[in-house]
């Protein structure tokens, strides 16, 4: 579920969201339009290939950072071994903007391949990287496939019955692919479509190039589908009907949120009685969690408090308290700053462009060793509250983030919910695809929950302090 991000597997994770129209389709054969398990051949040794993992965009909700500076902070926050990066090119301050392409070597080793931009096209980045550089495109692989969410398909927030959903997810994609190299997609997604409705698993012909469309995007719609037919029961299904004391789904509806913040979850089914029922839709072999701490603290208990007492307090301060109030208290809580430091930065004046408004000798101190780009000094919208809380929270968030305790309090409310994780399994044989579906009750998290700085620099605050899964 960069930027603030919803990673895949997350290695990161938000990926770019951009309809389908918004790019040329000829310009899609670059690397931002690649998926994972597409590769990239060595121009000079045939054996040094890489596999594609993943495709990110800085930033994800606006067409470039203030500063080449709060781009170098996001990419620094964003890649998590930095003798792995490679720049595909070398930027300058009118770069502002990059697109990650998370890669591994033969040896399963990760790379992270940045390209520098200086904004994000209005048309989108996919025609915006045409090649790695000293590498080309591996001719074999079959897997190019379009992203098309629920959100390019269904507009509104209204629960459908099964056979609404159907109707526009087919009607909206016909109108996407029609005149392209894509229109073969509207024959797979209504094979897709019957048998996700009827409950049945056959090959779907002809679907090997929509293979990662398929269960990565159209699992989020096919899932809730499969589900509420009541053809599949796979998985954690029995146990999660009995919970709701449900003799099965059908006659449900399903709402696909539009608020992109909506947190932990993808979709709602609406029982015949009433319920709601949260769902988180995965790849089979993917797993990963919505960004928002505010999600995260909802979910905690008061025995999660008693057994990860400074955990879940972190938590609590980053979700509920204001932006910059979050950061303060935290710091204090490790040392990074005390009370005093704290009511010097509350006391100077918002407008203050002038270090030495601080009344505080360690945030100044603290303030001018974080580095800024030349000339943000200088600009209009520079001020020091934004300064000094960015240098904050790059210090702070490495000591979060080795605290064992806030690891095992997020695992613990991540995974304490009544949500579904519905898991979308493929298989390709030949120029055939399979899909079959199953469920995790309660939804299940993995991995090592980090928190991330994609929102504050020296020149603005725009949002609460985030996580991913690693």
């Amino acid at each position: 579920m960069v930027g603030e991000v919803k990673l895949f597997h997350q290695p990161f994770q938000h990926k770019y969201n951009m309809r389908f129209n918004e790019f040329n389709l000829q310009e899609s054969r670059g690397v931002a339009a690649r998926q994972p398990g597409e590769t990239y051949v060595s121009d000079t040794d045939s054996k040094d290939i890489l596999t594609i993992q993943s495709i990110d965009v800085l930033p994800n909700n606006a067409s470039a950072f203030e500063t080449l500076e709060d781009l170098e902070s996001a990419l620094s926050q964003s890649i998590p071994d930095s003798n792995a990066r490679i720049n595909d090119n070398n930027p300058n301050n009118s770069f502002k903007a990059a697109i990650i392409a998370t890669v591994t070597d033969v040896n399963n080793k990760p790379q992270y391949w940045v390209r520098y931009l200086k904004a994000i096209p209005d048309a989108g980045v996919m025609g915006a990287w045409k090649t790695l550089r000293g590498y080309k495109y591996g001719k074999g692989a079959k897997d190019e496939s379009v992203p098309i969410k629920p959100s390019d398909l269904i507009t509104d927030d209204n629960y459908r019955n099964a056979k609404q959903i159907s109707t526009e997810v087919m009607s909206g994609i016909k109108k996407l692919v029609s005149g392209t190299d894509h229109e073969g997609l509207t024959d797979v997604m209504s094979q897709a479509i019957n048998l996700a409705s009827t409950g049945k698993i056959a090959p779907i012909k002809g679907a090997a190039p929509y293979f990662n469309v398929l269960q990565k995007y159209g699992g989020e719609y096919l899932g809730p589908l499969a589900l509420i037919s009541g053809g599949f029961t796979g998985g954690d299904t029995l146990k999660m009907l009995e919970a709701f004391e449900l003799p099965n789904l059908k006659n449900s509806k399903v709402s696909f949120p539009q608020d992109t913040t909506m947190e932990l979850i993808d979709s709602i089914i609406r029982t015949p009685s009433g319920q709601d029922i949260g769902v988180s839709s995965k790849i089979s072999k993917g797993g990963g969690a919505a960004s928002s701490l505010s999600g995260i603290a909802k979910q905690i208990t008061p025995e999660m408090e008693s057994k990860f007492k400074k955990g879940t307090a972190i938590i609590k301060i980053f979700a509920e308290q204001s932006a910059i109030e979050g950061p303060l208290q935290v710091a204090q809580m490790f040392k990074l700053i005390d009370s005093k430091d704290a009511d010097a930065l509350r006391a100077l004046p918002k407008s203050s462009k002038n270090i030495k408004d601080l009344k505080s000798p360690r945030l100044r101190k603290l303030t001018a060793t974080q580095g800024v780009a030349p000339g943000t000094l200088e600009r209009n919208d520079y001020r020091v509250l934004f300064h000094t809380l960015t240098a904050i929270v790059n210090q702070l968030i490495p000591l979060v983030n080795a605290n064992n305790q806030f690891k095992q309090a997020m695992l613990a409310a991540l995974n304490n919910n009544n949500y579904v994780q519905i898991l979308t399994k493929g298989n390709m044989s030949g120029d055939d695809v399979t899909l079959d579906y199953y469920t995790k009750f309660p939804a299940v998290f993995k991995g090592a929950p980090q928190l991330v700085n994609k929102t504050y620099f020296a020149t603005g605050q725009k949002g609460r302090i985030g996580f991913k899964m690693k």
